[in-house]
Protein backbone atom coordinates (compact mmCIF):
# COMPACT_ATOMS: atom_id res chain seq x y z
CA UNK A 1 0.00 0.00 0.00
CA UNK A 2 1.90 2.98 -0.98
CA UNK A 3 1.69 6.57 1.24
CA UNK A 4 1.12 9.95 0.21
CA UNK A 5 1.58 12.71 2.94
CA UNK A 6 -0.65 15.42 2.72
CA UNK A 7 -0.31 17.27 5.99
CA UNK A 8 -3.18 19.72 5.65
CA UNK A 9 -5.95 20.79 7.90
CA UNK A 10 -8.92 18.95 7.78
CA UNK A 11 -12.73 19.24 9.45
CA UNK A 12 -13.84 16.37 11.78
CA UNK A 13 -17.50 15.55 12.94
CA UNK A 14 -16.77 13.21 15.78
CA UNK A 15 -19.03 10.97 18.22
CA UNK A 16 -18.44 9.80 22.01
CA UNK A 17 -18.96 6.02 23.17
CA UNK A 18 -17.74 4.77 26.46
CA UNK A 19 -15.25 7.58 26.65
CA UNK A 20 -13.54 7.72 23.37
CA UNK A 21 -13.70 9.82 20.20
CA UNK A 22 -14.44 8.30 17.10
CA UNK A 23 -14.13 10.18 13.67
CA UNK A 24 -17.39 9.64 11.92
CA UNK A 25 -16.30 12.38 8.95
CA UNK A 26 -14.16 14.52 7.70
CA UNK A 27 -13.87 17.01 4.99
CA UNK A 28 -10.80 17.93 2.95
CA UNK A 29 -10.56 20.42 -0.07
CA UNK A 30 -14.03 20.34 -0.10
CA UNK A 31 -14.89 17.34 -0.38
CA UNK A 32 -16.61 15.06 2.67
CA UNK A 33 -15.46 11.64 3.59
CA UNK A 34 -17.81 9.01 5.44
CA UNK A 35 -16.05 7.07 7.79
CA UNK A 36 -16.33 3.45 7.80
CA UNK A 37 -14.30 1.82 10.19
CA UNK A 38 -11.36 3.13 12.47
CA UNK A 39 -8.69 0.28 12.44
CA UNK A 40 -5.91 1.70 14.81
CA UNK A 41 -5.87 4.36 17.28
CA UNK A 42 -2.66 6.00 18.88
CA UNK A 43 -1.42 8.56 20.53
CA UNK A 44 2.26 10.62 20.41
CA UNK A 45 4.07 13.74 21.41
CA UNK A 46 5.14 16.71 19.63
CA UNK A 47 6.40 18.87 21.85
CA UNK A 48 3.91 20.03 24.72
CA UNK A 49 1.02 19.34 22.37
CA UNK A 50 -0.41 15.53 22.53
CA UNK A 51 -1.46 13.79 19.44
CA UNK A 52 -4.19 11.72 18.59
CA UNK A 53 -3.94 9.82 15.88
CA UNK A 54 -6.83 7.83 14.01
CA UNK A 55 -6.19 5.51 10.72
CA UNK A 56 -10.04 5.09 9.21
CA UNK A 57 -11.58 3.88 6.01
CA UNK A 58 -14.00 4.76 3.52
CA UNK A 59 -13.74 1.40 2.36
CA UNK A 60 -11.83 2.95 -0.75
CA UNK A 61 -8.41 3.89 0.79
CA UNK A 62 -7.42 4.83 4.97
CA UNK A 63 -6.26 7.80 5.74
CA UNK A 64 -4.48 9.08 9.11
CA UNK A 65 -5.80 11.88 10.71
CA UNK A 66 -4.49 13.42 13.83
CA UNK A 67 -6.10 15.81 16.56
CA UNK A 68 -3.59 18.12 18.17
CA UNK A 69 -4.98 18.65 21.67
CA UNK A 70 -2.84 21.69 22.48
CA UNK A 71 -4.17 23.65 19.19
CA UNK A 72 -7.61 21.58 18.75
CA UNK A 73 -6.63 21.19 15.29
CA UNK A 74 -7.35 18.41 12.83
CA UNK A 75 -4.38 17.45 10.20
CA UNK A 76 -4.63 14.85 7.98
CA UNK A 77 -1.51 13.62 7.95
CA UNK A 78 -1.60 10.53 4.97
CA UNK A 79 -3.77 8.59 2.49
CA UNK A 80 -3.02 5.14 1.67
CA UNK A 81 -3.96 4.14 -1.43
CA UNK A 82 -4.62 1.09 -2.58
Amino acid sequence: MEAVTVDEAIRVCVAFEKQKVFPVWFRWRDRYYKVKEVNFTWISNQGSARLHHYAVTDGDNTYELCFNSRTLRWMLGRIYAG
